[in-house]
């Protein structure tokens, strides 16, 4: 990883490390970020979403902006299996080939809203 072009994007409490008096901040190094772009929000639903990379992009970030937990993984992914992100949490995802794709769901009969923004 080229030290001389490196950004450092603290996630406050949505990457903390630790319980009560020990929590300590968690940092995600996106290493030479370039252009950032964002794309429509979508509203998840109880179906599997699939989400790519777009083309030339090689991190992309999710944020869920709604009041019910999204959960993520691949394509068989359920409210059971999947990983959370919790309402007002983020998560990127960096150095990912040009096949990434990942899968969001929400528990039945609940929606959220998941922002996306890539970086080349």
């Amino acid at each position: 990883m080229p030290v001389d072009d490196l950004s450092i994007e603290p996630l406050l409490n949505q990457s903390s490390q630790g319980d009560g008096s020990s929590r300590r901040l968690g940092f995600v190094i996106i290493d030479s970020v370039g252009v950032t772009s964002h794309r429509t929000a979508i509203t998840v639903t109880s179906t599997a979403q699939e989400i790519t990379i777009g083309t030339g992009k090689r991190t992309i970030e999710l944020q869920n902006v709604g009041t019910n937990v999204i959960y993520y993984g691949g394509s068989g992914v359920t409210s059971a299996s999947g990983i959370k992100l919790f309402p007002n949490q983020s998560k990127p995802f960096s150095n990912v080939k040009d096949s990434f794709s990942i899968y969001l769901v929400c528990a039945a009969g609940e929606t959220a809203e998941c922002r996306i923004i890539e970086y080349t």
